[in-house]
C-alpha cells in the first residue's frame, strides 16, 4: 500500500508542477505561484518542489526587474512562510 501511495504522490505532484508550467507560460503568474507554493509546501522534499522554487524565483525577479518591487518581496516572503524548517 505505501507504494501506491508513494506513487500517487508523486503522480499529482508532478501534475502539479506541469500545471504551474503551464499558467506561467500563459503568462499567468499568480496561477502559477499558487501552484508551485502548493508543491513546495505539501511535497518539499520531491524534485518538484526544487523545480517550482526555480520558477518561483525566476517570476520574483520578473517582477523587480518590471518594477514591481511589493510583488516580488511578496513571493519570497510566501516561499519562507511555507518552506520547511
Amino acid at each position: 500500500m505505501a507504494n501506491t501511495t508513494n506513487d500517487i504522490n508523486a503522480m499529482t505532484c508532478n501534475l502539479l508542477l506541469r500545471m504551474g508550467d503551464a499558467w506561467f507560460e500563459q503568462g499567468d503568474l499568480r496561477q502559477a505561484v499558487d501552484i508551485y507554493l502548493k508543491i513546495i509546501e505539501h511535497y518539499p522534499d520531491n524534485q518538484e518542489s526544487k523545480s517550482a522554487q526555480t520558477a518561483l524565483l525566476t517570476i520574483a525577479q520578473r517582477y523587480e526587474r518590471d518594477g514591481l518591487l511589493r510583488l516580488s518581496l511578496d513571493i519570497l516572503e510566501r516561499v519562507g512562510d511555507v518552506m520547511p524548517v
